[in-house]
């Protein structure tokens, strides 16, 4: 058995994830209940650390002991019964690939004779049964449902779960609800899935809440909202209005009313009371989203997609998302109009001026919300991620502005 678990994070392909994992490896993640690198910490009670791009490896740092055995494993990949079950079984010097050749983990004895990605392995088990990666931004709701289910078969048996409060109104078996978490005065329908509630989460009175939902640690659904099947609500986080098919990684305000949906918000976001987003184009053709390796817009393949949005980005009172929008990483948002369906990183954009977000004051801006909020300060290594960021965007930024 491994005691460690690398999540490789080297593929190119992963800037079609942008710009959700321009500001962290993709096994930083949330699908589910947890981030992906907290599932394989949970499933093997081991050591995960990540082996990432260069802008991000000071911050999110390689731990591995060099002579021990270690398991190297795809950093998209989403965990079910079965494929733990082929990675237990997995011998030192083996590697596992899907049913299409495409690797998924590796076996080594250390890094240092971790083989290439390129097909040049000596022992291969192939993996035959059904796998689920993170390709793009919206597999992350589309597949969360699914692994709240999956997450909450490990809540159960680790962490103790208390009886709802009889003010509530419970309909179904599939509630549960840890300790410290405070939930009154609610409807809470989990027939047609789970409803996790999260030690310290607070939910107020006459919220409706229909499940598969998690509502992470420490998080408030204020009074009146309506939250549909598929949502994951992370930790330190303030929802309100309605919500469906979203997910919240965390320390994240949608605090007022105004629809979300089939969404995915990375951290430290706010969207200002009456922010809502459409999720279904009038003519029902397939939904387009902006993608950073094309360049282009890519078909999605769905009929519903709402919206993506990077870390750190503010939108003002009553904006209106178009569906298939995606929006950067420190972001500044308050038009009047509909927001344009690609808004590049570090973009401030009003009625009157489209400019770049000065770092400067983007830093100050940071500092000053984690005093108000009591949040963790940010550090330098914080900041020079953004700044990588900030960089690497200077093009798409640039092209907006000058075509304005």
């Amino acid at each position: 058995m491994f005691s460690q678990l690398v999540l490789f994070d080297r593929m190119d392909s992963r800037r079609h994830l942008f710009p959700l994992v321009a500001t962290r490896p993709v096994g930083n993640l949330r699908v589910g209940i947890h981030t992906l690198e907290d599932k394989w910490k949970i499933i093997f009670n081991c050591i995960v650390s990540h082996w990432t791009v260069d802008h991000l490896k000071e911050k999110f740092p390689l731990n591995i002991t060099i002579s021990a055995n270690v398991l190297v494993l795809s950093s998209n990949i989403l965990p079910d019964t079965d494929l733990i079950d082929a990675l237990l079984d997995l011998k030192v010097g083996e590697c596992l690939l899907d049913q299409k050749g495409e690797w998924i983990a590796s076996y080594a004895r250390d890094l240092t004779v971790f083989g290439d990605l390129e097909g040049n392995w000596e022992n291969v088990v192939v993996f035959n049964k059904e796998l689920r990666r993170i390709r793009y931004p919206e597999d992350i709701f589309r597949f969360n449902a699914d692994q709240i289910i999956f997450d909450l078969g490990y809540i159960k048996k680790q962490e103790k779960l208390e009886k709802a409060a009889s003010s509530n109104h419970i309909v179904g078996d599939q509630l549960y609800i840890e300790k410290d978490a405070n939930v009154q005065h609610a409807h809470l329908d989990s027939s047609f899935g789970p409803i996790y509630i999260a030690s310290g989460a607070v939910v107020e009175g006459n919220v409706t809440i229909k499940g598969p939902v998690a509502i992470c640690r420490n998080s408030r659904v204020k009074s009146g909202a309506r939250i549909y099947p598929n949502v994951t609500i992370g930790d330190n986080s303030t929802v309100g209005g309605e919500i469906s098919n979203t997910v919240i990684w965390g320390n994240a305000a949608k605090g007022h009313e105004g629809y979300l949906g089939c969404a995915v918000v990375g951290e430290g976001c706010n969207l200002g009371a009456g922010t809502t987003n459409s999720n279904l184009r009038n003519d029902w053709r397939n939904v387009k989203v902006y993608d950073y390796v094309c360049d282009d817009f890519r078909d999605t393949g769905l009929l519903k997609c709402g919206v993506i949005i990077g870390d750190q980005s503010m939108l003002g009172i009553q904006s209106k998302i178009n569906t298939g929008t995606v929006i950067g990483v420190g972001v500044q948002v308050a038009i009047s109009k509909f927001i344009p369906k690609f808004v590049p990183d570090f973009l401030w954009l009003t009625d009157t001026q489209i400019e770049a977000y000065r770092f400067e004051d983007f830093g100050m801006m940071l500092e000053r919300k984690a005093a108000v909020k009591h949040e963790q300060d940010i550090t330098s290594l914080d900041k020079k991620c953004y700044r990588w960021v900030f960089d690497d965007a200077r093009e798409l930024r640039n092209r907006i502005i000058n075509t304005k």
